[in-house]
This record gives structure tokens, sequence and C-alpha cells, in this order.
């Protein structure tokens, strides 16, 4: 079964996790690199505020994108339209780059990672809720 709406969305998702987690890494090598111990903030974030929520955005990231993925597949594969199944998944991944962004960068001001996380609602209740209806 192909399925062509949660193989481009997987693809976009793979393509935003490689640049979460190089700043995760990139960070802990500065931490380390500075503080002229390399290994200084291997484990846990050093009490590095930048650190702590690249961490976070990260580990937010591979929380709910597994099984957002699941749902998607799941209606895409039981024949819901199309344009519910792209919708679903166009707004989980935007939310998933906001959301990134802004645990990173802007983590002082919590509305668009409530937005962000209002699609990742949706992407696991809207898929849910269609198919126990279609059950019969």
């Amino acid at each position: 079964m192909i399925l062509p709406i949660t193989t481009t969305c997987a693809a976009l998702l793979g393509l935003i996790s490689v640049p979460l987690t190089i700043h995760v890494s990139v960070r802990r090598a500065m931490i380390g690199l500075k503080s002229g111990k390399i290994d200084a903030a291997v484990f846990g974030h050093a009490d590095d505020l930048m650190l702590r929520n690249s961490i976070r955005a990260f580990g937010n990231f591979v929380e709910y994108t597994p099984l957002a993925l699941i749902l998607l597949a799941l209606l895409e594969g039981q024949g819901a339209p199309s344009g519910l199944v792209w919708g679903i998944g166009g707004a989980f991944v935007a939310g998933r780059v906001v959301h990134g962004l802004a645990m990173t960068f802007i983590s002082h001001n919590p509305a668009p990672r409530g937005l962000a996380m209002l699609a990742t609602y949706a992407a696991f209740l809207v898929p849910s809720i269609w198919m126990l209806t279609q059950l019969s």
C-alpha cells in the first residue's frame, strides 16, 4: 500500500528532526569547549537555558511525531478524503516547525508553542474520531 500523503509528511518530519538534533549536539559541544571539559554537557543541560530548551524541543518532537504519523497512515490507508489527510498532515508538520522554533528561540512567549500544540492535538483527535466513526 502506497501512502503518498503520509510518506510526504514523514519525509518532511525527518528533515525537521535534523536541525533539532544538531542544535542539541552543537550546543553540548560549545558548552564543553567553553568549560574546557568536553563532556561537561554530555548528560543533562548543564544549567544552560538554551541547551535545556533545545533538548525539550527535540524531545517534544520525538514524543509526538510517531503517534501522529501512525494515525495519519491509518487515516490515509482507510480511505479518508485526501483533503482531510493533507490538512491534518500539513497542520502537524507546520505545528512541529513552529513548536521547535518557539521552544528553542522564543521560549519566553508561550503563544506560538500553544498554537503549535493545537495542531498536534488536532492531529491526534481528528483521525481518531474519524476512524471510530467509520467502524461498522
